[in-house]
């Protein structure tokens, strides 16, 4: 992405920074007033090397009372239409987990709510749009529509939609497979795409349309080729394995679109409780490892040229049993993760060149701002001691280290399932511990 000034920027986020984890009386014992916690949040957050507010953030507020930061907002038409939704055309809500965007309401609806963008439409802190959050896009969209009722618009658009294909491909009526279904679910995201682009740009041309953060078996390559619409695909992206890397290119060469890291996290808890915790996120045991996870996927990120920025899960989140946020109960940063997290924010500018520009395999360095380290110095090439990548203290004392995913070989049946252990996460992350000397 291009700033205002005609600089490269990259956004580097917090979602959710607001009070919805502070009662009023918290807030007036900390800082006073809310202005005064506004501009002590924005100065900590650009002290680590934050430049972005993400979703859900008090973005309007805090940029009336304090110094500025680049914004993002959402406009929730599906989120919204869906509880408004005329019973004309069918029930409210996502019947059938179907998107009523074929209502011939939809249009208008997405118009009129996008108007409120005329208020923004010429602010340089303003970065774009989402026009939704999480929406269904299931991989069987084609048979839940054809399920729905007759005089159901959705219903009536499938329909259609099938009928010419399988006239076209000679099949029967109930020849459905995997093929027909992922060619619906883009013919439904062009729908949804080109209806909520056409509202925003109408209001707003200057600012970039960021899609709808898709999130978990939405994350599908039927949506991605539906993109043409949209200036940047979001993704609510919680899964990292040895298929992350791929993922994303194939994401990039899908949709041929830049992508958006809208949403990640990994949570500490208490490993007593663990089945006890609800969310995406990943379970670490300590702030720590939550700085290590951030360090190590960041550097993913960066490695993909289709990636413009993270947006991490959230500004607060501390609770009874696990902690999810950046600041604690008490507005404090939480160490060492803010740490961990300032020492590659500070440097995704010389890291996305050495990525994109080098292509150099290893001597991998990190710029230690005290020192004015140029990574274009060969004279540099050895590996720093502070400021450093996530590595362990051997590795830091030797040259041209090297970056590696060691995949892990899978075993004939499981040792943990799903259903029975609750368990939804396909891989673990290992971490060196040196207080005791084991992973």
């Amino acid at each position: 992405m291009v700033d205002p000034d005609g600089h490269l920027f990259l956004s580097v986020g917090l979602c959710s920074v607001n009070q919805s984890h502070f009662s009023d009386a918290r807030l007036k014992e900390s800082f006073g007033t809310f202005a005064k916690w506004a501009e002590a949040t924005v100065a900590m957050l650009k002290s680590h090397a934050f430049n972005s507010l993400g979703c859900w953030s008090d973005w309007q507020d805090i940029n009336e009372v304090g110094p500025r930061m680049p914004y993002f907002t959402r406009l929730n038409f599906s989120l919204t239409y869906k509880k408004r939704r005329d019973p004309k055309y069918g029930k409210k809500g996502f019947q059938n987990q179907c998107m009523p965007v074929f209502d011939p309401g939809f249009e208008t609806y997405c118009n009129d709510r996008a108007r409120r963008l005329l208020a923004t439409k010429d602010d340089p802190w303003l970065v774009g749009h989402f026009s939704d959050n999480e929406l269904p896009f299931r991989p069987n969209s084609l048979t839940n529509f054809l399920a729905l009722p007759a005089t159901d618009p959705g219903y009536q658009a499938a329909s259609k939609w099938w009928e010419d294909r399988r006239k076209t491909l000679g099949k029967a009526e109930d020849d459905i497979d995997t093929r027909d279904q992922q060619a619906f679910i883009t013919f439904l995201a062009d729908r949804y795409y080109s209806v909520a682009n056409a509202a925003i740009k109408k209001y707003d041309p200057n600012h970039l349309y960021f899609g709808s953060r898709l999130h978990g078996r939405n994350i599908n390559l039927a949506v991605f080729r539906a993109a043409a619409a949209v200036d940047v695909v979001s993704v609510n992206y919680y899964y990292s394995g040895p298929r992350e890397k791929k993922q994303m290119e194939q994401w990039l060469e899908a949709s041929g679109k830049p992508f958006l890291v809208s949403e990640w996290y990994a949570m500490s808890v208490k490993p007593a409780k663990v089945r006890q915790i609800r969310g995406a996120g990943y379970r670490v045991k300590t702030a720590r490892e939550r700085g290590l996870f951030y360090q190590n996927r960041v550097l993913g990120f960066l490695e993909n040229p289709g990636c413009v920025g993270w947006h991490w899960f959230k500004y607060a989140g501390q609770e009874e049993l696990s902690h999810r946020g950046v600041v604690n109960g008490d507005y404090q940063p939480c160490r060492p993760l803010m740490d961990i997290m300032k020492t590659v924010n500070q440097q995704v500018y010389p890291l996305a060149d050495y990525f994109q520009k080098t292509k150099r395999e290893g001597e991998f360095q990190i710029q230690d701002p005290t020192t004015g380290y140029d990574h274009h110095d060969p004279a540099n090439r050895e590996p720093l001691t502070k400021g450093r990548v996530t590595c362990d203290r051997e590795g830091a004392a030797q040259s041209n280290l090297k970056r590696s995913i060691n995949h892990p070989a899978r075993l004939p049946n499981p040792v943990v399932t799903a259903r029975e252990d609750k368990n939804f996460q396909p891989y673990i992350s290992v971490i060196r511990d040196h207080d005791i000397n084991t992973r």
